[in-house]
This record gives C-alpha cells, structure tokens and sequence, in this order.
C-alpha cells in the first residue's frame, strides 16, 4: 500500500515519510471534493453497504438502509458524481449517450436498470425520469411506480391531472414532479414519474 502510494504522489527514491503522508492526505481529500462534494459530504456511507436510492422533486438520494441517512443529489449535481452514486445503488448504467432532438436543447443521459434515466446538460443534473417498477424506485412517502392514484395524492400533494399528448398527466404542488396515469379513478396506477428537465416527446 505504501509502495503504491508512493509511486503514485511522489516517487519512492527520494520522498520522506512526512511529505509521503502530506502528498497522499492532499490527494484524498481533493478526490472526495471533486467526485463526492454533493453525494455523501462528510458522513460516508460504509462502501460495503449498499445504499437504497430514493426519488424526489428536484433531486434524488441515496439512503443508508442502516441508518436511514440520505445522502441528496439535487439537481445541479456534477454529472459523473451523481452517475457514480446512482451506481452504488443500482449498478452500472446499461446505457448512457446523448440525444440532440430534446426541445430544451442536445442532452446526454445515463440509464440505470432499464427504469431510471438520469438526465444532464452542461455536465450537470438536471432531471430524471422512471417509468419501470422493476428497480423499486420510490418517494420518501412511498410513492412509485404502480402506486394508486388515490396513494399519490396523499403522498405528493397533488394539484392537477390532466389529459395531455403524453396521457392521463398529473403534477404536484408547485409542478416540481409530474407523472402519467393509466386511467382516471382513485384506483388508477401511475406508470411513470419525472423531475425537473426530462426529454419528454409529446
């Protein structure tokens, strides 16, 4: 581990064990600024614990299932911080690329588990978009995919639902998360949720 430290910051042959440890100190906390500064701050989630990930209005987060901590992403997140977070929960995204045909301009995206995309303009996120329960993506309320109606209202507050070109569209107070229905009664599910920027063809 020192070899390998040394080799890295500063050369073994002529570094002494003080500059060693200052070089190495430096370089870790630089990493933690740089790669986790909106994910895990100062209180890391063990890396030998999974995180459970939770959607939100403007954000999404991961949560310790020990502690129940959250760890927020909100929107404004680095790009490859919030990929490389959203991964401890989920896994490697199957697909990640960028689509120029969105109406707010090109935007590259990161899918995770065929369910949850994860959208970023000027290397930052901006939006997410789930329309699979297969993850088993929730709200901190519990609302998710195949929820009720009559569940996300109580859940999310909602304000207004409405026919629209996408289908039975909902959106909360103060349209900071909007979903699609499959029907228009209490017991109707939803079949997909967004935040903020999502490519979105209606």
């Amino acid at each position: 581990m020192m070899l390998a430290a040394c080799a890295v910051v500063m050369g073994c042959e002529s570094a002494s064990p003080v500059a060693e440890n200052a070089a190495l100190t430096q370089n870790v906390a630089e990493s933690v600024a740089n790669d986790a500064e909106l994910v895990v701050a100062n209180e890391a989630i063990e890396p030998a614990v999974r995180p459970l990930l939770n959607i939100a209005p403007g954000a999404v987060a991961l949560v310790d299932p020990n502690s129940g901590r959250s760890r927020e992403l909100a929107f404004g997140t680095p790009r490859e911080a919030a990929i490389e977070a959203v991964t401890l929960a989920l896994g490697a995204p199957g697909e990640r690329g960028i689509n120029n045909e969105c109406g707010g301009g090109a935007m590259r995206y990161a899918t995770f588990a065929d369910a949850l995309t994860l959208w970023f303009q000027e290397d930052k996120l901006v939006g997410w978009h789930l329309d699979d329960a297969g993850p088993g993506l929730t709200t901190a309320t519990g609302a998710g995919i195949g929820s009720t109606r009559s569940a996300v209202a109580g859940a999310l507050a909602i304000e207004d639902v409405r026919d629209s070109s996408l289908g039975r569209e909902f959106t909360t107070a103060g349209g900071t998360l909007s979903g699609l229905l499959d029907g228009s009664g209490d017991a109707a599910t939803v079949t997909a949720l967004w935040s903020g920027q999502a490519c979105l063809f209606r």
